[in-house]
């Protein structure tokens, strides 16, 4: 599908979004389409709440990483879902903050750890937050990296906070 895509909208034109168990099926998609054609470029890739072992996303990113204009990861502490499937897997969640996000070079990770909670289970913070959804169409309607977007506050080479 994503080959489909840049084939009919054109290079960089294709933003491919995921969420929670969404996300890591977007992940491993991106991983079979850069293995299928290295050359795909796609515009923004972002992970919501993403729902998949931090070291299997380590071990992806360096083939995905080439192929998307950017590549943003948003995680917070306050995530229930999350918490839950951590004790389930075993394993760090990559939406879950507190990873050390500096080993994935070239990704933005935004943590929303200080923006109050506003979803019942803080795991659906894209719909009941206005400050994320500004953000999100700041990123994939304006095209700007977190250095250029309102109310992020730089806290490493590759990690952002939210600020209240």
């Amino acid at each position: 599908t994503l080959l489909d895509l840049e084939r009919r909208f054109g290079a960089g034109q294709v933003d491919v979004i995921g969420h929670s168990l969404g996300a890591r099926g977007v992940v491993l998609g991106l991983y079979e389409a850069a293995s299928r054609k290295p050359g795909l470029r796609l515009g923004n890739v972002v992970l919501l709440a993403p729902d998949m072992d931090f070291a299997i996303f380590e071990r992806m990113l360096p083939r995905i990483r080439p192929i998307a204009r950017s590549l943003t990861v948003y995680v917070t502490t306050d995530d229930r879902p999350l918490a839950l499937s951590a004790q389930l897997h075993g394993y760090p969640r990559l939406g879950e903050a507190g990873n050390d996000v500096s080993r994935l070079s070239g990704v933005e990770v935004i943590d929303l750890s200080d923006i109050p909670e506003q979803s019942p289970t803080g795991h659906l913070y894209h719909i009941h937050s206005a400050r994320v959804g500004a953000d999100l169409d700041a990123l994939l309607n304006g095209g700007k990296p977190a250095d250029a977007r309102p109310g992020l506050l730089r806290v490493g080479d590759t990690r952002w906070r939210m600020v209240p």
